[in-house]
């Protein structure tokens, strides 16, 4: 009894898969018949098997918006007929159901883009997909690029034109690059101005982004991006100038607040201590002051009045610019040299922020430097 129940399983499988395979036969139309449609592939497939069908009749349907009525594929309907009943199944382009299948499993979009992708030695529609929606110039080229990863890159050039993945497989190939990340290094540097990788690779741990901003930098002596933009930000072109600006600034602000006195009275003290001892009177000290700061780099001198007249960061200008901020109308900047008016310097004599630097008599106006 097992053997006759297993002989019967093997025949029904047998039969089930010998009846899966139909013999497709084209035909113009079919009109004035019952029809009942069936969206379900595994709903169709097992009518053909529950009733033995062997034939499926194919109509391609009329786009009579494309010239000279052109029959179109992904329109086509398979039908089969089963006790003078006609049931419809819409193929979508393709021409078994065997590549419905197979199309399907494999993610393509219609039976058309199967059936090329299968001509063109294809099998994923992944590539296939790649394939036509770039210009490669044959296939290999397309299967290469996809192997090494040339798939929706997101180069953009400088005039903001995206190319697509080819055309840069091809810009990529031209100068030795068969692999897209290393590429994108290539592109990552050069795009940003620097000569080689390992320039740019030195730049990103000091803080530099742009190649234009390294190479100035290091000609002029700066070790990395802030304190560079610092000095840019204030006129200042080299690392000397630089330092030796910081270093008055610091001492200046140092003064500030370890004296807690107002930034002005702080410039003054800072100029006076580096003043000789003696005697002086309060015009020839004037003198004295002004000369001292204007024996400084022209460049310092510039940076120390942005910074006392406290000019933002995000303000930063070059030294050609630094007119723009003290003329006319509009003038911004308030130069250091003011502090040492006599004026200026008979109010910070009487804040008594200078006990430490030496004696002044208001009567005669002389200043005693101890």
């Amino acid at each position: 009894m097992k053997r006759i129940f297993s002989f019967i399983l093997t025949m029904s499988v047998f039969i089930a898969s010998v009846y899966g395979e139909l013999r497709y036969i084209e035909i113009d139309s079919i009109k004035n018949v019952p029809m009942i449609e069936i969206k379900n592939i595994d709903d169709f497939e097992a009518i053909i098997n529950e009733y033995g069908v062997r034939i499926g009749y194919l109509q391609k349907t009329i786009d009579s918006s494309g010239r000279n009525n052109k029959k179109n594929m992904e329109g086509l309907m398979l039908y089969i007929i089963v006790d003078s009943v006609y049931f419809s199944f819409p193929m979508n382009g393709y021409l078994t159901l065997t590549d419905y299948k197979n199309g399907n499993i494999n993610h393509f979009e219609n039976g058309t883009d199967y059936n090329k992708a299968i001509a063109l030695g294809f099998d994923s529609s992944d590539m296939y997909y790649y394939y036509k929606r770039n210009s490669f110039l044959n296939i290999e080229d397309c299967k290469e690029a996809y192997k090494n990863g040339f798939i929706n890159v997101q180069y953009q050039n400088n005039s903001g034109y995206r190319p697509d993945d080819s055309v840069v497989f091809y810009d990529a190939k031209k100068i030795g690059y068969s692999n897209y990340a290393d590429y994108q290094d290539y592109l990552d540097y050069t795009n940003n101005g620097f000569k080689n990788k390992t320039d740019w690779q030195i730049a990103k741990t000091k803080g530099f982004a742009k190649g234009k901003d390294y190479y100035t930098a290091t000609e002029n002596g700066f070790y990395d991006y802030q304190s560079y933009d610092i000095a840019c930000g204030v006129g200042l072109t080299s690392n000397v100038e630089y330092q030796q600006y910081n270093r008055i600034v610091s001492d200046i602000e140092k003064i500030i607040k370890e004296r807690n006195i107002e930034k002005k009275n702080a410039v003054i003290y800072f100029y006076i201590q580096n003043l000789p001892k003696g005697e002086l009177a309060i015009s020839a000290l004037s003198t004295a002051l002004i000369k001292s700061y204007k024996a400084q780099p022209e460049n310092i001198s510039k940076a120390l009045d942005f910074w006392y007249s406290e000019i933002k960061k995000d303000e930063k200008r070059r030294l050609d610019d630094y007119s723009s901020f003290t003329t006319g109308s509009t003038k911004r900047v308030t130069s250091v040299i003011t502090c040492f008016s006599q004026e200026m310097l008979s109010t910070f004599f009487e804040s008594k922020d200078f006990n430490e630097l030496g004696t002044y008599n208001s009567k005669s106006q002389i200043f005693r430097r101890r």
